[in-house]
C-alpha cells in the first residue's frame, strides 16, 4: 500500500509541477512597475519577463481585465496570436521589442504597438479599428498589405524594413490610411518615391524619406501635392547631389512645409547655397544639425552641413545689356 501511496504522490507532484510550468508561461515575472516605454518617457506597465508561450499552447482562460498597458521584456515566444488579447481584454498599449518574435497578430481594443527591432515576417489583423501607432522599424517583413487596412493609424514606422518592391516605394499603398499624421520610411533603400494613383494623403504632417538612394533625376516633388498639410520632410544622407526646384511652384508642391532636414548629403556647394536661401525666401527652415557634421576632404560646412566644394559650376553668364535704340536728327 506504501509504495502505491508514494507512486500516487510522485505523480500528483508532477501533475503539480506542470500546472505551475502553464501558469509560469503566463505569469512568469510578471509585475507592475514603471517602465520606459520610449526615451525618457515612463508609464506603469505589466512587465512580462521571460514569456515562453502566448497562451495559446497552455490553455490558460484567466484575464486580467485591469490591465491596460503591457511590455514583454526578453520573451522567447515566436508568435504573439489572439490568445494573448484575450487574456488582457482591455489592452490600450502593447511593447514587445528587440525579441526573436516573427509573427504579430493584431486584434482587440490596442491603440500603440511597438514591435520595433524584432524578427517579424508577417503580421495578421483582426479588427484592428483601434490601433493608432504602429512601429514595425528594424523587422525584415515585406507584405505591406495588412498594414494598409488600419485606417485609423495616425503614426506609423516602417523604417529598416523591406517594404518596396524593384527599389520603389508606393504611396499609393497606405491610401486608405487617410488619417495618418507621421510615417516614417527611412532606410528601405528605394531609389523612387511614387504615388502611382495619385492617391492623397490628406492627414499627414511628418515624412521621413533618411537614408534611401533617392535618384535625383527621378524625385519628382510633384507627388508631395498628395500631402496638403506636410509641416516637416526629412531628407538625411539620401546622398542627393542635385534637385530641382522651380521657385513659382515651391509653394504648389508644399503648401504647408515649415522645416526640411538635409544634412548627409552630396550637394555641390554653390547649388546647396542657393537652395538654403530659396528655403528661407519662402518660409521653409533648413534645419540644422545640433553639432556640425564631420566632412571629408573636398566638402566645406554651410549651416553646420556638408557640400561638396569639389564640383564647380560654372556662373550663368549675365543677361545682355537692353538694347538702345538712337535717333539720327537730319
Amino acid at each position: 500500500l506504501l509504495p502505491l501511496l508514494l507512486v500516487e504522490m510522485k505523480l500528483l507532484l508532477i501533475a503539480l509541477v506542470a500546472l505551475s510550468s502553464i501558469k509560469t508561461a503566463w505569469s512568469v515575472n510578471c509585475s507592475i512597475e514603471s517602465f520606459e516605454y520610449e526615451s525618457e518617457t515612463q508609464e506603469e506597465f505589466c512587465v512580462l519577463k521571460g514569456l515562453k508561450t502566448d497562451g495559446a499552447a497552455a490553455g490558460d482562460k484567466q484575464t486580467d481585465p485591469s490591465i491596460t498597458r503591457v511590455a514583454l521584456v526578453e520573451p522567447s515566444l515566436k508568435r504573439l496570436t489572439a490568445a494573448f488579447y484575450e487574456r488582457f481584454p482591455r489592452l490600450e498599449h502593447l511593447v514587445v521589442r528587440d525579441s526573436g518574435l516573427q509573427q504579430l497578430h493584431i486584434a482587440g481594443n490596442v491603440r500603440i504597438i511597438d514591435a520595433s527591432g524584432n524578427k517579424i515576417k508577417s503580421v495578421t489583423v483582426q479588427g484592428g479599428g483601434a490601433l493608432r501607432e504602429l512601429n514595425l522599424r528594424g523587422n525584415p517583413i515585406s507584405d505591406i498589405s495588412p498594414i494598409s487596412g488600419l485606417v485609423g493609424l495616425t503614426k506609423l514606422n516602417l523604417g529598416n524594413t523591406m517594404m518596396i518592391k524593384e527599389r520603389i516605394f508606393d504611396l499609393t499603398d497606405l491610401a486608405r490610411l487617410t488619417n495618418l499624421t507621421e510615417l516614417y520610411i527611412d532606410g528601405l533603400d528605394f531609389y523612387y518615391l511614387d504615388n502611382t494613383r495619385s492617391r492623397s494623403l490628406p492627414s499627414l504632417r511628418v515624412l521621413d524619406l533618411s537614408r534611401n538612394a533617392i535618384t535625383p533625376s527621378n524625385f519628382k516633388l510633384d507627388v508631395f501635392r498628395s500631402m496638403p498639410k506636410l509641416e516637416v520632410l526629412l531628407l538625411r544622407h539620401c546622398l542627393m547631389s542635385s534637385l530641382t526646384v522651380h521657385t513659382e511652384e515651391l509653394r504648389t508642391n508644399f503648401p504647408s512645409l515649415k522645416q526640411i532636414y538635409l544634412e548627409g548629403n552630396q550637394f555641390p556647394c554653390r547649388l546647396f547655397s542657393q537652395l538654403l536661401d530659396l528655403l528661407r525666401t519662402n518660409g521653409i527652415e533648413p534645419v540644422e544639425p545640433d553639432q556640425p557634421e564631420q566632412c571629408k576632404d573636398g566638402y566645406t560646412l554651410i549651416s553646420q552641413m556638408c557640400c561638396d566644394s569639389s564640383i564647380s559650376i560654372p556662373t550663368p553668364p549675365p543677361p545682355p545689356p537692353p538694347s538702345q535704340n538712337t535717333t539720327t536728327n537730319t
